[in-house]
């Protein structure tokens, strides 16, 4: 599926409308590509707003901050950063009835299609994709009974030093990180777009003719935002 809703929160909603269809039955696997024309700060499930955000910049320059369903650390997301989101049966393959089974079966395969030979990608920390030990792509996770999503965000082009504006440093940190900034420990990945969301594709064996061939319920996808995604006392709860 390769499409960005509008707004950006509509995204996060569509995402757990993707997981809430394919638990319940009524939906199959789906990977999904997206990209947010603006700038947006997305926390994870529990993470505090105040620690990990430099809420009075985005106040000032209109960018907004929200939550996601899944877990994982707080990203930046905009112009030159690729979502990418998994959702599997836990039944699809061994070992991923475990959280860990799952993120680095889903990153593991993201990782090989994004190699390059002069450029390797490897999974560090608890599923960051890093390339010469500097994180290009950060990852979450939310399960139901019998499926399970996999969030990333791929930094392809990515403007770095809004990170350093918007984001404080995480209060959790992997150890390949050793204390570094912003600046000092992500970097882009480097590759087109329309070469990695190929790769993407390659890597889940998805045929270009089949791109967009899921859709969400609009019901549902209302529902979602009025109940969490668009709703500031469920955004803003931590």
């Amino acid at each position: 599926m390769d499409k960005t809703f509008r707004p950006v929160e509509a995204n996060l909603a569509a995402d757990e409308a993707l997981l809430i269809e394919a638990d319940e039955g009524r939906a199959g696997a789906v990977v999904r590509a997206w990209e947010s024309p603006g700038y947006a700060v997305i926390l994870g499930a529990s993470r505090r707003r105040a620690e990990e955000v430099h809420l009075d910049r985005c106040e000032a320059d209109g960018v907004p901050v929200l939550r996601r369903s899944s877990g994982g650390g707080t990203v930046l997301i905009g112009p030159g950063a690729l979502n990418v989101t998994v959702v599997l049966p836990a039944t699809a393959a061994p070992g991923l009835a475990t959280v860990e089974g799952a993120q680095g079966y889903v990153m593991g395969r993201l990782a090989e299609a994004l190699t390059r030979p002069e450029r390797p990608v490897g999974v560090l920390g608890s599923g960051d994709l890093a390339v010469d030990g500097r994180k290009v792509a950060g990852s979450a996770q939310r399960r139901l009974r019998s499926w399970f999503l996999v969030h990333a965000s791929i930094l392809h082009h990515f403007d770095l030093d809004r990170i350093e504006r918007y984001l404080k440093a995480p209060p959790r940190q992997p150890a390949y990180r050793q204390g570094r900034s912003h600046g000092e420990f992500l970097s882009n990945l480097g590759l087109p777009r329309r070469i990695v969301e190929a790769s993407i594709r390659a890597a889940w064996m998805i045929p270009p003719s089949q791109a967009s061939a899921t859709d969400v319920p609009h019901h549902l996808l209302e529902s979602l935002l009025s109940e969490r995604f668009a709703n500031r006392s469920w955004i803003e709860r931590f």
